[in-house]
């Protein structure tokens, strides 16, 4: 994978690494006590839960490049309401809808519930506040020209929004249940903000929105209530990269992983006081943190001029004791976390150097003893940055056509 390059689901999907955007810790951003993190639901305030998925506002003057979509789709931005996965409060998102040209179908049009990859962990880095969604805008064109409309989040934490009343919070990066409830909420307000939308829906994502959209199948029986989720496609998703510390510990991070470090360390350092980004990032990684965790496309050459000089001692944790931190921050945010009633496709690759496939395999393999029902794809020859070709888009119209969904565990 070419670093910093900006990845889409048009047909290259969305990789982990697509010219991020962060500095460090979001500012202002409400820092959360050391992670006393369950797999449970949090604890949910009546008022959070009942107003979940409502909109603080949209509108229909964007600034997307419509020029890349079908001629005479629709577009609108969104704020809405959504919930912490970790701490229960109630969180305000930034998002976006797309709808296809012509009149909707009878029921609706039917809704894909888009999950991106990593852009970043600060506010500036909203994929909806790009004109292309950093790349985004792409995979949104194809969705349009399926018929299918498509609801788009940006994450809680991503994206500059008035906060509605609520303490701002850091973006949770790779944190399975806010992932989820953004998505699912996003599918709520959306439908709020064209009413012409099924609410039927397929989850769909890459990378770190892979894992989203899988989350999405998992705590749907319990946050989904009034939306109709059909399944979830995950494409390469980031399901446990707790081995990601062992790799810096022993110094056999590939540079793909040298490059996403930084994002794991300063993600999780934005919701957990205990992780120190100065515990595990040194040198030059240390030295060009800002660079590296810049959003702006003028950056994308400088870092990846950056390659050479970045060591794996750069990478290294400062103790056993830090390394063990970060690794069970990571080992509790993993998927699964609890079994799925909803059918999953996995599709992932068999030479990928960021999210290594035998990471996807055991975590594939909890969610099969759990008795989920999953289509695993392994392709061959193809990296983080893959072409599922025909086959994502039978899957997705197999669920929206009722067809029975089959699994290969």
């Amino acid at each position: 994978m070419t670093h910093g390059a900006l990845r889409t689901l048009a047909g290259l999907l969305t990789g982990l690494l697509v010219g991020a955007c962060a500095t460090t810790s979001a500012t202002g951003a409400a820092r959360l006590e050391p992670l006393q993190y369950s797999r449970d639901m949090p604890s949910i305030g009546s008022q959070a839960w009942s107003t979940r998925g409502t909109l603080v506002s949209s509108s229909t003057e964007t600034a997307f490049d419509l020029s890349a979509l079908p001629p005479g789709s629709g577009a609108h931005t969104m704020i809405y309401r959504s919930i912490s996965g970790i701490t229960g409060a109630p969180t305000v998102v930034s998002g976006a809808v797309f709808t296809p040209p012509g009149a909707p179908p009878e029921g609706g049009w039917p809704l894909i519930g888009y999950a991106h990859g990593t852009v970043g962990v600060t506010p500036e880095c909203g994929p909806t506040h790009d004109p292309r969604l950093f790349g985004d805008i792409k995979a949104v064109a194809i969705q349009l020209a399926q018929g299918y409309a498509v609801a788009y989040t940006d994450y809680a934490g991503l994206g500059d929004t008035p906060q509605d009343g609520v303490t701002p919070q850091a973006h949770a990066y790779l944190e399975p249940k806010s992932a989820a409830f953004n998505v699912i909420d996003a599918v709520r307000a959306a439908r709020l903000v064209v009413p012409e939308l099924s609410s039927r829906w397929v989850a769909l994502g890459a990378s770190q929105g892979g894992s989203a959209a899988w989350a999405a199948a998992e705590y749907d029986d319990a946050y989904g209530e009034g939306t109709d989720l059909l399944g979830a496609a995950a494409i390469v998703p980031a399901l446990d990269v707790s081995g990601i510390v062992h790799r810096a510990q022993n110094a056999t991070l590939t540079v793909d992983q040298l490059y996403l470090y930084p994002y794991i360390v300063d993600g999780l350092a934005g919701v957990d006081p205990a992780i120190r980004p100065d515990d595990y990032l040194h040198g030059q990684l240390e030295a060009s943190r800002q660079l590296l965790l810049s959003c702006g496309e003028a950056a994308i050459q400088r870092k990846g001029r950056l390659a050479e000089s970045l060591s794996q001692s750069d990478a290294r944790p400062d103790s056993v004791l830090a390394a063990d931190r970060l690794k069970r921050r990571l080992t509790a945010y993993a998927l699964p976390q609890q079994p799925s009633k909803l059918p999953i496709l996995a599709v992932y690759g068999g030479a990928d150097d960021t999210v290594p496939p035998e990471w996807t395999e055991v975590a594939m393999g909890r969610a099969c003893s759990l008795g989920d029902t999953v289509l695993r794809v392994r392709l061959e020859g193809q990296g983080h940055t893959l072409d599922p070709g025909a086959l994502l888009g039978q899957w997705v119209s197999d669920r929206f056509a009722g067809v029975p969904a089959k699994g290969n565990c």
